[in-house]
């Protein structure tokens, strides 16, 4: 009987020995695993940070391309305004050019007009002081004072219609002259609006790159802010295994511990017996 005991003592003392083993190989397993996890879930934290700091980065330049476009559309329709205010006013002063070279024909044909009746007074003249010459030979000098202070008169007159000719034709060159300079005013005026719509419509085309451009920043700094909380996640989900399974593991490392305490018990148990028999 005694013989009996101390064979099942020293069975059970290998079986509890074995299962410690065995227990202790599944805990180191279980903690190596969950150490394992703990290192993945903070690289997998570190690369989430890194994604979020991105995300973040991307959407702040993406608004701030949106923002600078907005402005840049609205620069572009002040410029395009500017333009066409330009152009409006090239083409009124062209036209006030236009009816100033018509001014000065009006003017030239007058002053034109002017000298032929002057030819003529002065040739109506030049006859009655003849005619009064004659008269006076002819013992008429009431008449010829008459004739000859008519024709002083017409003489004066033609005299001064001369000078009115060169004034009205010195007005003439004036007018056309000051039209010719309006109408290079207007010409820059034209072409200074027809400048200013094309580089207003660079500037609408460049903010709608901006545009375009901020759109795909921001969306693409959302997907990156929506990939750092989905590793974040994955993060946390990994923290809990990794701290379950070293949690788990450091359980079964104390059941073989506990395991082995009794198994060496069982083998004293044993050893007890064998002595008792001796």
């Amino acid at each position: 009987m005694t013989e009996e005991s101390r064979n099942e003592f020293q069975e059970a003392a290998e079986e509890v020995e074995a299962m410690s083993v065995e227990e202790a190989l599944e805990g180191l397993a279980d903690v190596a695993g969950g150490l394992d996890e703990l290192e993945a879930a903070d690289e997998l934290e570190s690369v989430s940070r890194a994604a979020l700091a991105a995300g973040a980065s991307d959407v702040t330049r993406g608004v701030d391309a949106m923002k600078v476009a907005d402005r840049v559309g609205l620069l572009s329709d002040v410029v395009a305004e500017a333009g066409v205010v330009d152009i409006a006013e090239g083409v009124e002063l062209l036209s006030a050019s236009e009816d100033m070279a018509v001014q000065s024909a009006l003017v030239g044909v007058l002053a034109e007009e002017d000298l032929g009746q002057c030819m003529e007074l002065a040739a109506i003249s030049g006859q009655l002081m003849a005619v009064s010459e004659v008269a006076d030979a002819m013992g008429m000098p009431i008449l010829a004072d008459f004739l000859e202070d008519r024709g002083q008169t017409l003489h004066e007159i033609a005299v001064d219609t001369v000078f009115r000719f060169g004034a009205t034709r010195a007005l003439s060159e004036a007018i056309a002259k000051t039209g010719l300079q309006i109408a290079d005013l207007g010409e820059e005026e034209v072409a200074e609006g027809i400048t200013r719509m094309a580089v207003s419509a660079g500037m609408a085309e460049r903010s709608e790159e901006l545009a375009a451009a901020g759109a795909e920043l921001t969306a693409e700094g959302l997907v990156e802010m929506a990939a750092a909380r989905g590793m974040h996640q994955a993060a946390e989900e990994l923290v809990a295994e990794g701290a379950a399974d070293v949690a788990a593991g450091a359980s079964e490392l104390t059941e073989a511990e506990m395991m082995a305490g009794l198994g060496e018990a069982l083998e004293e148990a044993a050893e007890e017996t064998e002595n008792r028999t001796d």
